[in-house]
């Protein structure tokens, strides 16, 4: 699966179940039922800043 970042987007590229995979898996590591906006939110602002 790959993650493309673009002003004011996310794009993840893969298979569904690798990104439902993924989804869930950062839901896992922030321990909390955030809505997936605020998931999708966090992770454009994590890949801006080049963390993975």
């Amino acid at each position: 699966m790959k993650k493309y970042a673009e002003p004011g987007r996310l794009r993840l590229v893969g298979k569904a179940w690798e990104i439902r995979h993924a989804l869930r898996q950062e839901q896992k590591n922030r321990e909390s039922r955030l809505p997936l906006t605020v998931l999708l939110a966090d992770l454009l602002k994590k890949q801006r800043c080049g963390e993975s």
